[in-house]
């Protein structure tokens, strides 16, 4: 019987300790995302929605015409809003997006979030999307998880597939 009430206490220190290292994660997590967004937030608090975020260094890119290649896209600025669904709802993101020689060489992304939550993680998309776009054949984007948000980037790829329809040569 001895054996067995030693059995339940060390159970019981076991789950304790799990439940303690489970609440000490998620405080720390938690804090960081919060802080993060608080970031984020208090730089597009100011009316910017857009590309508010860090700045983004890319490297120069080369949009001259390779004898014997053929634009699929004709050059110019193109603009369309992408829609997606999130658990707050419906949410969009607007992406004005610039072309020359098929190749993104700029892009900006507004906002369109139903929801605080859903804003947050637009923001966080925000942070990192320009990295894998500006430099790219629009041909070749399809952006999935960027900066921790995995549904912004469905709004922002099905606005591309908009702009992709537009610019078609």
């Amino acid at each position: 019987m001895n054996s067995q009430n030693t059995s339940k206490k060390i159970f019981g220190i076991v789950i304790a300790i799990i439940v303690l290292a489970v609440l000490v994660y998620a405080v720390f997590f938690s804090d960081k995302d919060d802080n993060m967004a608080n970031d984020l937030t208090d730089t597009t608090s100011q009316g910017n929605t857009q590309d508010a975020a860090l700045p983004v260094e890319t490297t120069p890119v080369d949009t001259t015409k390779k004898p014997g290649t053929v634009s699929m896209y004709k050059d110019g600025t193109y603009s369309a809003t992408g829609s997606y669904r999130s658990p707050g709802g419906a949410d969009t993101l607007g992406v004005t997006l610039t072309l020359s020689n098929d190749v993104v060489t700029d892009v900006t992304v507004a906002k369109g979030a139903g929801d605080n939550t859903s804003s947050r993680f637009q923001d966080k998309f925000i942070s990192g999307y320009k990295a894998l776009v500006v430099g790219k054949n629009i041909a070749d984007i399809k952006l999935s998880k960027v900066s921790g948000s995995s549904l912004t980037p469905i709004g922002f790829n099905d606005a591309v597939a908009q702009i992709q329809a537009q610019a078609k040569a």
